[in-house]
């Protein structure tokens, strides 16, 4: 609901402002009768509330004015509820305000309770059609006190996500733009970015979640969001989900994965030992002898609970566990209303705990495998510092399926000597390692400053924007908040290791001064750069194509070689600036980063270098901290450009980078007088995995076969995804025999792999291949590629599931 306040005392316009906001009121506050009256004509409101005495314009006047309904500026106002308030305490004040068209009357000084009242009456009798009452499904919204609950429990939302809210509660038919939310719920004056509305959406979809509410909002491409429709059969689901915690099976056995079954059955015990705890502190409250310390073990307990039984993947436990802490975490002790609340969730939660459960593996239930524990993973080893040892112990076991090695620390001490072995390649870090001193922050600055290309992922359980703000300082870390499952630890590390073998970035340098690249050398290589000195700058173009740079460090000026033949001097001779600018009109080249070096630093020479396309400029004698700045910017840069030229979902080539790609090794294979084959693949029937199974499976089977192909191959080989499900393949050194071989293997790993969908049925996908050969079927990348589909549709004719090699072309006469 939409106010405006009109009253020309600051100090109470701005309690009024206070007290209005913290009921979820959307308010506008005017000083003067003049400025209220220009919002009233331009904006809607729900109600006004209205001083007497005001300067400009009186509220009497502006009340008359509003109501004339012959008045020259029609105004969407005119019926709006208007609250008037004034020190005048007479029958005939009040009589004349009312006559004047308000609708209620209030003396001052104003009872605030009394005021929140008449406003709730006033919005009630406009809006009488409206059911004081808001609800999707079991979230519900009381207009009248400001609350949201959900299965009666009761979600903290911020003002305008409880905005946000309640109006798509209003209207739930309708779909609502970033600029429709915007004239809804904000003032012109206070207009956000579209960036801003949509962290509010974020914020709200989170603290839903949070509280087990299903995303009661649908995000409809390119126009806006809608509230969902209710699914009647979830629903009731979600009614009934208190009454089955008492299941003896409900929190454990269909939800543990049965490769988890082992760990949790050697934790369950210290599970039940903290809960244990936590019923000690709240038969105490019942009894009235709950000691502070005893509050706070509980509460700790909880915490635990919430993150550690979280991460088996048991989230209606660790919801319980969550709500328990919350309460045990104010200051205050609990009230007869939460101490009745947490004996029930205490009872359910050690009840679940303590039952017998059966071993997964015997059930006959069909168990959902996961999605990710077989995803082919980068070669690397963890440093997990962890606190809670189930989580560790879940981390270590499932890293094995992912092909990741792991290391645990105990205290921060034996941390720091395994980080010094330079045995680890990511660190997980929780925030609360064993309450250590230092602090989790302290002891990520310190990691920033000693190791400071080692990646690390941040654990916490409390999602708090001050801490990520202080992480960020401290270098470039994922932040994960608990509870979360292994899978997506585990996914975050993989993630992180690709990134860091990417990182270990190339770097080629050119200049004729042997000395400078020694210097060069010792400052850059520490940093793990893997660098190409070229002294000889006639070599350029062939190093250049062989090494395959990230990042080019030119020097401006060579010396000239020194030959009797001046024509010969003069073709072979150039400068830095040429070779820059020879890089800029090379379709191959032209996004590689470029840092010039220069003993001269006049203006004109730094403009040429500039105009020639270099990306930054230093100047001798080098400052190593300067260099190690500009190239981080530099290889920073590179990597934005590599977002757009690979595949987020399958990891390849997109189109435009595998066909420079494929061109240039053909052109390096046709010199060097190497065979190269090019292959095209297409997943098998992969428009009935969409279709049977949806597109977030379907996105599944692109990204397995994507991190296949990629592990099958050689770095100097080409993969690129042509679009859809067809990839291209370029091996260079191969021919079509060797070729066939290869990806006959492949064809055989992705029909033996096991897909599962979200509705639990397990399938198989297979896919058809035509590889050609350079020479054999042409010497251009056209050539080969028409090639290679015919042989591929020939693929398909003959059944699919199979590789055919394209025939040997004929020489034309």
């Amino acid at each position: 609901m939409k106010i405006l306040c009109i009253e020309d005392d600051e100090s109470l316009a701005k309690l009024l402002y206070q007290i209005l906001v913290k009921q979820h009121y959307e308010v506008e506050i005017a000083t003067d009768g003049e400025t209220g009256w220009n919002l009233v004509t331009t904006s809607a409101y729900d109600l006004i509330l209205l001083d007497w005495m005001l300067p400009k314009l009186t509220g009497i006047e502006l009340c008359e004015k509003l109501r004339t309904r012959n008045g020259l500026i029609p105004s969407q106002n005119q019926d709006t509820p208007i609250l008037l308030m004034t020190g005048l305490d007479t029958t005939t004040s009040k009589v004349m305000g009312l006559d004047a068209g308000a609708d209620d009357y209030l003396v001052k000084p104003l009872d605030f309770e009394e005021l929140l009242a008449r406003i709730r009456a006033l919005l009630r009798r406009k809006s009488g059609e409206r059911a004081p009452m808001l609800k999707w499904g079991q979230l519900c919204l009381c207009p009248n006190s400001g609350q949201v609950t959900y299965l009666e429990q009761k979600i903290q939302l911020a003002q305008k996500e409880y905005k946000l809210l309640e109006l798509f509660l209003r209207n739930p038919e309708q779909i609502f733009s970033l600029s429709r939310l915007v004239d809804s719920l904000w003032s012109i004056e206070k207009t956000p970015t579209e960036g801003a509305v949509r962290a509010h959406i974020k914020g709200l979809r989170q603290k839903l979640k949070q509280a087990g509410v299903p995303d009661p909002l649908e995000t409809i491409y390119k126009m806006g969001y809608r509230l969902k429709k209710v699914d009647q059969a979830e629903d009731k689901r979600l009614v009934n989900r208190d009454k089955n915690l008492s299941s003896p099976y409900c929190l454990s056995c269909f939800q543990i994965p049965p490769e988890l079954w082992e760990v949790w059955q050697e934790c369950r015990q210290s599970y039940c030992d903290r809960a244990s705890i936590i019923q000690q502190a709240v038969t105490a409250l019942k009894k009235g002898t709950l000691t502070p310390l005893l509050q706070h073990q509980a509460e700790r307990e909880a915490h635990t609970l919430a993150g550690s039984l979280g991460s088996f993947g048991l989230e209606n436990a660790s919801s319980i566990a969550r709500r328990i802490e919350e309460i045990f975490k104010q200051p205050q002790p609990p009230n007869p209303l939460e101490t009745e609340q947490l004996f029930q969730w205490t009872t359910k939660l050690t009840e679940a705990l303590s039952c017998n459960l059966p071993n997964p593996n015997s059930c006959d239930l069909r168990q959902k495998k996961s999605s990710v524990s077989l995803v082919l993973s980068p070669r690397g080893t963890l440093l997990i510092l962890e606190s809670d040892m189930t989580l560790r112990q879940l981390l270590v076991k499932e890293a094995l399926t992912w092909g990741i090695e792991t290391q645990v620390a105990t205290t921060l001490d034996e941390a720091e000597k395994l980080l010094n072995s330079g045995q680890c390649n990511v660190m997980l870090l929780d925030l609360n390692f064993y309450d250590s001193e230092p602090t989790g922050l302290q002891f990520l600055a310190t990691l920033n400053r000693q190791h400071p290309s080692l990646p690390a992922i941040i654990l916490t359980a409390e999602e708090s924007f001050e801490k990520r703000i202080e992480a960020a300082r401290w270098g470039n870390h994922y932040f994960l908040v608990k509870p979360v499952v292994p899978s997506q630890i585990l996914a975050v590390v993989t993630q992180t290791l690709r990134q860091a073998s990417e990182s270990s970035a190339k770097i080629l340098i050119v200049d004729d001064d042997s000395s400078l690249l020694k210097l060069l050398s010792t400052l850059l290589t520490p940093s793990g750069y893997q660098l190409t000195l070229l002294s000889e700058p006639q070599q350029f173009w062939e190093i250049l194509e062989q090494s395959e740079p990230d990042l080019l460090i030119l020097d401006i000026k060579f010396s000239k070689p020194a030959s009797s033949d001046q024509e010969k001097e003069r073709s072979s001779f150039f400068n830095g600036i040429e070779l820059c600018q020879v890089i800029r009109n090379d379709l191959r080249w032209n996004r590689l980063p470029v840092i010039l070096l220069s003993v001269h630093t006049d203006l004109e020479t730094v403009q040429r270098g500039f105009m020639a396309g270099a990306d930054d400029f230093l100047s001798k004698p080098v400052v190593a901290s300067e260099l190690l700045i500009r190239v981080r910017s530099r290889l920073k840069q590179r990597k934005m450009w590599k977002i757009i030229e690979y595949d987020e979902l399958t990891g390849v080539s997109l189109r435009r980078k595998a066909l420079e790609d494929l061109t240039r090794a053909i052109h390096l294979a046709q010199r060097q007088g190497q065979p190269f084959c090019l292959a095209i693949l297409d997943l098998d029937h992969f428009k009935r995995v969409n279709d049977q199974y949806g597109h977030e499976t379907g996105d599944l089977v692109l990204s397995y076969f994507g991190q296949l192909l990629n592990k099958s191959f050689r770095s100097q080989d080409i993969i690129g995804r042509w679009g859809g499900e067809e990839f291209v393949v370029g091996m260079i050194g191969m021919t079509k025999l060797e070729g066939s071989k290869r990806l006959e293997n492949i064809l055989e790993k992705l029909n033996n792999y096991l897909f599962v969908a979200a509705n639990g049925t397990s399938f198989r996908v297979t896919f058809s291949g035509g590889i050609a050969q350079l020479r054999e079927n042409g010497n251009e990348l056209q050539m080969l590629y028409t090639a290679a589909d015919q042989a591929l549709y020939q693929a398909k004719e003959a059944g699919r599931r199979r590789i055919i090699a394209a025939e040997k072309s004929q020489p034309n006469n």
